[in-house]
């Protein structure tokens, strides 16, 4: 297979475009950790700081059944497609400029698929011309950001598929011992009147002045497809008014809650955010600080329905995880970390650029003092909670 696709015309073109790509991928990669090291560093290093200490440090390696916050079934099926094309494009790429490939393979635990490997001749490697073993590299890296992109747009068109599913007030959470909770009012449903009047925006039910405290009042209810009637009294609250310090009693349903415009604002802000807010696809839904910015997120999914029908919250989650692993990978790889990818790119470049004035101690030491402020970098951002 490598060997028909390296023999396509098209494949040497894109051999040069992923070459491009890896010096970008480092440059992201790069922006992202010292943009944390800087927030840890401000007067915000605590708070942010203090926050990463409630979280699992074994959030930092990126396996699943590890890291608590990836996905077993969609985690490794998305890991082991980054595997497969990054391990492949290598070969390929490699078969395209005429280096031999001396082995390739899927590596496997039992029966389950866990990696991919692809072993070019190094010796071929090492006397080939920069701009040939610069692609090689580069391949893998570049075609991981690729198929990242790709993902990402197209969980761009899943989630702006994703609409309410009635118009209503959507029930976020329960108090106990209030009285949506005591009426039987589930998390996922929907309130979408009160005393017959349609409503949609939560501030009608909860802590509203045209209600008070023990008032009876029917609310129609959506669950599950079908519509109730409930007979509740309304419950008090003390409410703070943060202006005037002033303290009032008013009416309280009991219940969190998203408006059918909150609902499709999510949708919008989630869809139109790449250039205004690209940190935002990096937040992991599954972390609970990230839950609510996701539609497709466990605690927002149940609120939405779409023309995929009951595959759209399985969708959405196996593209955002596609995107999420196959972009970490590629920015990981095109750090100048040696030997990571990246590390022997950077090596080759050092070298082509030096040329006959450069020699091989001097590279080492060019290509290892890269390496030990990358990880110095990196060393920082991971550990610098839990020193501060």
């Amino acid at each position: 297979m490598m060997d028909r696709l390296g023999q396509y015309r098209i494949s040497k073109p894109v051999g040069w475009f992923l070459l491009y790509l890896m010096p970008v991928a480092a440059a992201i990669a790069l922006y992202l950790f010292l943009s944390q090291l800087g927030i840890l560093l401000s007067p915000r290093g605590q708070e942010v700081a203090s926050y990463v200490r409630t979280l699992s440090p074994l959030g930092n390696i990126g396996l699943p059944g590890i890291n608590p916050y990836l996905p077993i079934v969609d985690g490794w099926l998305a890991l082991i497609v980054a595997m497969v094309v990054h391990e492949g494009a290598h070969g390929v790429v490699a078969r395209s400029l005429g280096l031999p490939v001396k082995s390739s393979g899927l590596l496997f635990f039992l029966f389950f698929p866990i990696g991919a490997f692809v072993e070019v001749d190094e010796d071929a490697l090492k006397v080939a011309k920069a701009s040939y073993a610069g692609r090689v590299l580069a391949s893998g890296a570049g075609i991981n950001l690729v198929v990242g992109v790709v993902c990402l747009l197209l969980l761009f068109g899943t989630v702006s598929a994703m609409q309410p599913k009635v118009d209503g007030i959507a029930v976020a959470a329960l108090y106990p011992n209030y009285p949506a909770a005591q009426a039987g009012i589930k998390p996922g449903d929907f309130v979408t009147a009160v005393n017959g009047v349609p409503v949609d925006n939560p501030l009608v039910v909860n802590s509203s002045s045209w209600y008070k405290p023990g008032n009876s009042i029917t609310l129609t209810v959506w669950h599950d497809g079908t519509y109730r009637q409930l007979n509740v009294t309304l419950a008090s609250i003390t409410v703070n008014d943060t202006r005037t310090g002033a303290l009032s009693t008013r009416a309280f349903l009991g219940i969190g809650d998203l408006g059918y415009s909150d609902l499709t604002g999510l949708v919008n802000t989630y869809t139109n955010s790449f250039f205004t807010r690209p940190v935002l696809y990096l937040c992991i839904p599954t972390l609970p600080s990230c839950q609510g910015l996701a539609p497709f997120s466990d605690s927002n999914s149940i609120f939405y329905t779409s023309s995929f029908g009951a595959s759209l919250t399985p969708l959405a989650n196996l593209l955002y995880w596609l995107f999420f692993l196959n972009f970490n990978l590629a920015i990981f790889n095109s750090l100048p970390i040696y030997p990571l990818d990246g590390g022997q790119a950077f090596r080759v470049g050092v070298k082509a650029l030096g040329g006959d004035r450069l020699s091989e101690k001097a590279l080492g030491r060019i290509v290892t003092l890269a390496s030990l402020i990358v990880v110095a970098v990196l060393f920082a951002v991971i550990a610098g909670p839990y020193l501060l």
